[in-house]
């Protein structure tokens, strides 16, 4: 019996332009399970990225509701769904979103020292994740002095080091080259092999075969769902989100 760890219902965001309305998101219903990766695809403009923002938190629904397993996101204040992303959601951005005048290692003690008070024990484990993640040797630098890739990497220790229940991923290879977006999603991949649920946004069919679950957008509703079996190796899983996806607009 899978967990369920998040839920949207009838879901729906617009945003004002001037004196026009524009819907985004369209009566979203929605069930993330416990340990699951799952990947949004879509068109441009398809709500991905928006539909990622609403279920972390970081923008505010025109209506409908968003439980993180018993809490409420849809009612709390700015304050308590600060607190809630801390603790149960790392994010982590495209652009990857680095305070530019700290260095790497402070980057990522950030969320951290918000949360916790032991600071020796934070440390270790920032340094443990930059040890895994390749970027230790980097941890004095500003991340203007390095490259995209590694930028990325610290990112994802960033979103990680208060060992959330979700991490959520916004195409988080997109401005990466080939073999920088590769070490991104084998640690990715990696932290959904020990347990860790995650929900990524991309419209890149290898990215995308890393999941277990796709959900495809079209006009802000979700028009298709799919599971992969088990067992099915990489490039079996190609083929069939391959054969899955044509007809679709994406």
């Amino acid at each position: 019996m899978e967990e369920t760890l998040l839920q949207s219902k009838e879901l729906y965001k617009s945003y004002n332009t001037g004196k026009t309305i524009v819907p985004v998101i369209n009566g979203i219903n929605l069930t993330l399970y416990k340990s699951d990766f799952t990947v949004i695809m879509g068109s441009s403009g398809s709500g991905k990225s928006t539909l990622l923002y609403l279920l972390s938190g970081l923008e505010v629904p025109s209506s409908g509701e968003i439980w993180l397993e018993d809490k409420p996101v849809h009612t709390l204040d700015e304050k308590m769904m600060t607190l809630i992303r801390r603790k149960y959601i790392g994010f982590v951005f495209q652009d990857f979103n680095l305070v530019p005048n700290l260095t790497f290692l402070e980057n990522i003690l950030i969320p951290a020292y918000l949360v916790k008070n032991d600071r020796q024990q934070i440390k270790d484990r920032a340094l443990d994740l930059m040890q895994k993640m390749k970027i230790k040797d980097l941890k004095d630098r500003l991340p203007s002095e390095v490259s995209g890739g590694q930028q990325q990497r610290c990112s994802m220790a960033r979103a990680i080091i208060n060992n959330p229940d979700l991490v959520m991923a916004d195409e988080p290879t997109g401005n990466l080259n080939s073999s920088s977006s590769e070490a991104v999603l084998d640690i990715l991949s990696e932290l959904n092999n020990k347990g860790q649920s995650i929900v990524m946004v991309t419209h890149e069919v290898k990215s995308a075969c890393r999941a277990n679950r796709i959900i495809f957008l079209r006009d802000g509703h979700i028009e298709d769902d799919l599971r992969f079996d088990k067992d099915l190796k990489f490039e079996e899983k190609e083929v069939q989100l391959l054969k899955w996806l044509a007809g679709k607009d994406w």
